[in-house]
């Protein structure tokens, strides 16, 4: 019976292309927006946060569950490597533009870590998924 249910929570773990994207728009933007002026990166914090609460909230509406990327599994060090990544790259984007002024750094590496974060999220699903699916996962 609980082998029948992981397999079907594992079917209902799919999410959209546009998910997906979302996750990494969310992280790119993060970064891209140490590019603008003033006290408007501190804005595009805010603005991400508030759209990461709606995704969870709609995920939850939709799927009846959210499902936390630091879970235990497999998907941990995937969660731990996209983090790893994300703070590089913040760190990178800040250090390019404060220490040689190239204002566009944080917009390009924003761009590259959306494009990284959105295939990483496609990798942690399937292996979530995978997890799920095997038998003998049961606990």
């Amino acid at each position: 019976m609980m082998r029948a249910a992981r397999g079907m929570l594992a079917a209902r773990t799919r999410w959209s292309s546009a998910r997906h994207a979302a996750v990494g728009l969310l992280l790119g933007g993060l970064i891209a927006g140490y590019a603008l002026p003033g006290s408007w990166p501190v804005v595009v914090v805010v603005v991400c946060l508030a759209v990461t609460v709606a995704i969870v909230a709609r995920d939850r509406q939709r799927d009846g569950f959210f499902v936390n990327g630091y879970r235990t599994g497999r998907t941990r060090p995937i969660t731990f490597a996209l983090a790893a990544i994300a703070f590089a790259a913040l760190v990178s984007a800040i250090s390019l533009k404060q220490r040689y002024g190239l204002d566009w750094a944080p917009v390009a590496i924003g761009i590259v870590l959306a494009i990284v974060a959105t295939i990483v999220s496609i990798v942690w699903e399937r292996v979530y998924r995978q997890e799920l699916e095997e038998p003998g996962r049961e606990r």
